[in-house]
């Protein structure tokens, strides 16, 4: 049976390569969303359009903020749908992994900020 820690002799030059994780480039910018505040009560507004997180995009509802916003990553964002999940003033969403729907928010408020970010 070969040696399972034969890589770590790699470090004087006599093992097998150790195993390398990869991850693909990121941007060095972040960038921003499409909209940075819900114009319409009860009307969803994209955050990002379809296919538009590649790495890693983050969605916050501000501590300052008086209500709960509302995310979807399935479908336009309504409040009390099933799909739609609720930040509270103060809490974030993070999307970690690339997707291709398009990221909706909608509150109770007209002019509700938020705030978006994809790196």
């Amino acid at each position: 049976m070969a040696d399972p820690l034969a890589w770590m002799n790699n470090l004087t030059g006599s093992g097998s390569d150790s195993p390398v994780r990869t991850d693909p480039p990121r941007p060095s910018t972040p960038t921003g969303p499409l909209a940075a505040q819900v114009a319409t009560a009860n009307v969803p507004v994209t955050v990002f359009a379809a296919g538009s997180i590649t790495h890693v995009a983050d969605i916050i509802n501000p501590a300052t903020a008086s209500e709960p916003l509302y995310l979807d990553i399935v479908a336009p964002a309504v409040i009390g749908s099933a799909t739609s999940i609720p930040l509270l003033p103060g809490q974030a969403y993070r999307v970690s992994t690339p997707i291709t729907t398009a990221v909706s928010v909608v509150a109770a408020t007209a002019g509700h900020s938020f705030v978006a970010v994809t790196y």
